[in-house]
């Protein structure tokens, strides 16, 4: 379901400076804004560098920032870790799981461990019991396919019952990189993208892309390093996102014009708490 290691562009760690310049330009215009502190990639690789992600977490919340989220697989979170996430202010993050038992699980994400994975995220749930806070808020994630929709049901049972909220979402196609049956809808009846709409996604060198699945950064929209998010936001992507309006969808890159990804730009949640 994934195309990471078909990834073209290099990989790498945004820098300390970019970092905070793209923080500081948040947190002048709106506090509330939801960032997520990863773009593709596993966060936890950081949380013995320097600047380690606990560092990064720490001073965005030092900004006033409201909503800072990871996604994570779960497999490095050791205890120190999660208190690590606990002390840093980190306000959710959301662990991507996608099977209810080993078997599906070792199918889908190779390489993982099944049990690890469990068990780091009940010792987060318990630390946080053990603290008696709040955040981070924890969801567990479940990508919808033909390989796991028959747990999907255990999968919210069993969840649910840990205290946690559970997200299900439908397989995407990275652009149309990989092959979703899922995504039936045709160019007829399609409607504006929510990410192109809502959402601006940034490389680790700086580079602005398109959107959350645009993986192999083809379609670079502005430069961190040299524009200020204001200046990206109402100028190429601005223009992008007027052509989803007034659904000009033919005159869009050409990956964009024939991307089905849209219809998956959404999600279920389920709490047995609410």
């Amino acid at each position: 379901m994934c195309v990471h290691d078909e990834m073209t562009r290099k990989k790498g760690t945004m820098s300390w400076d970019l970092f905070t310049k793209i923080i500081d330009e948040i947190a002048e215009v709106d506090k509330n804004v939801r960032v997520w502190m990863v773009f593709f990639g596993e966060p936890l690789i950081l949380k013995k560098t320097k600047p380690t992600i606990f560092d990064m977490i720490t001073y965005a919340k030092s900004k006033g920032l409201t909503d800072i989220v990871l996604n994570s697989n779960a497999n490095l979170m050791d205890e120190e870790s999660a208190i690590g996430l606990i002390k840093s202010g980190l306000d959710a993050i959301y662990f991507g799981i996608d099977a209810y038992t080993p078997e599906t699980y070792a199918k889908l994400r190779v390489g993982g461990n099944y049990k690890r994975v469990i068990n780091n995220i009940r010792n987060l749930i318990e630390l946080k019991e053990e603290i008696n806070v709040k955040n981070p808020e924890i969801y567990v994630q479940f990508v919808e396919m033909d390989i796991n929709t028959h747990e999907k049901e255990d999968f919210i049972n069993f969840w649910g019952k840990q205290g946690v909220a559970v997200k299900i979402r439908p397989k995407v196609s990275w652009g149309g990189l990989i092959d979703a049956p899922n995504l039936t809808l045709s160019n007829e009846n399609r409607w504006p993208c929510y990410w192109a709409m809502q959402t601006m996604s940034i490389t680790d060198t700086g580079k602005v892309v398109k959107c959350a699945v645009d993986l192999d950064a083809r379609y670079v929209a502005g430069d961190v390093n040299t524009q200020s998010l204001k200046e990206i936001w109402n100028d190429k992507l601005k223009k992008f996102r007027q052509l989803h309006i007034s659904k000009e969808f033919d005159k869009l890159p050409d990956d964009c014009r024939d991307c089905r990804d849209w219809q998956s730009a959404r999600a279920d949640f389920y709490s047995l708490n609410k």
